[in-house]
């Protein structure tokens, strides 16, 4: 008897971005974990997920993922030798893309290099602008999971992030301040004293737990288990967060985010700054007044006390 199962493939290392257009020796988790609301497309069949080694330790436990690979030589020399009935490369660089021509399947998603071009290419027009050279980033105008979805021509109807994780029942914090931002957008950080501001108006009356373990994935994980509701900038623990179910403020200024909103628990606050630049995605503000500076410790206060009851 025939398997009535499907063969997935999905290409997905977090060396490029899905909704930023460029290249980084950095792996983006965050991006990584996003794109695991894919895996309620693929319930029954068999998904195979090629990533980084970076990423291992968020998807090595994923009940939706049937093989977890390593992106290298020999992960690419097994893959040619297998037929999928599809693809998905949510990759842009051209180095993996050009690899996967190699692969065979059915029916293929995302991106991939063009030998006409020979540049990077997307099978969906609605998504060319995550390309380089493309449109600016405040033309995106829909969440990450309703573009993720377009590209598989899907749409989008609510399917949250997976993480092979089951939920820690002994929350011991009303609150986690994930306040630690990366190297590659330092503009993201919310500044201390605003942090510092906000558990004074929340204390004594909630308990506050500031950061703990980002430097082990795993001991980051527990850490925000640990906590009720998660305040965050834009960064791997609001995805974290929303995937183990939390309730999460996201505090936005240089980034989109258009990009999480309506995402399942993430509730986003913007920056009141009028900027023409917003969102600029620098690494460094060029003006006189910076856009996290704008959002105010009493309007996440207010947000926070709501978002307990």
């Amino acid at each position: 008897m025939a398997n009535s199962y499907r063969r997935i493939l999905i290409i997905k290392t977090g060396y490029s971005e899905f909704l930023d257009r460029g290249i980084s020796t950095t792996v983006s988790l965050g991006d990584v974990l996003i794109c695991t609301s894919l895996l309620h497309l693929y319930k029954g069949d068999h998904v195979t997920w090629v990533t980084s080694s970076q990423a291992k330790g968020l998807l090595k436990s994923n009940p939706l993922i049937q093989k977890l690979i390593i992106f290298g030589s020999a992960a690419l020399e097994e893959l040619s030798e297998q037929t999928f009935d599809v693809l998905i490369n949510l990759e842009k660089d051209i180095g993996i893309s050009a690899s996967l021509s190699r692969i065979r399947a059915k029916k293929c998603y995302g991106f991939y290099f063009s030998d006409k071009t020979h540049s990077i290419e997307t099978r969906k027009r609605s998504t060319r602008y995550l390309l380089a050279g493309q449109e600016n980033h405040r033309d995106i105008n829909q969440n990450a999971l309703e573009i993720l979805y377009e590209t598989v021509d899907k749409k989008w109807s609510g399917q949250g992030l997976v993480l092979g994780r089951k939920r820690n029942s002994k929350v011991k914090y009303d609150f986690g301040f994930n306040y630690a931002v990366g190297s590659k957008w330092p503009t993201k950080a919310w500044p201390d004293e605003h942090w510092k501001s906000l558990e004074k108006l929340l204390e004594p009356k909630y308990s506050v737990s500031w950061q703990k373990g980002h430097t082990h994935l795993q001991s980051y994980i527990n850490w925000i288990d640990s906590c009720r509701i998660i305040v965050t900038s834009d960064s791997l623990g609001q995805a974290i967060g929303s995937a183990l179910g939390k309730k999460v403020i996201t505090l936005y200024g240089p980034t989109n985010f258009q990009r999480m909103q309506n995402v399942p628990g993430v509730q986003v606050v913007r920056s009141s700054l009028t900027c023409p630049h917003m969102p600029c995605y620098l690494p460094f503000c060029r003006n006189q007044r910076f856009c996290m500076d704008l959002i105010s410790p009493e309007k996440v206060a207010n947000l926070c006390q709501m978002a307990v009851r």
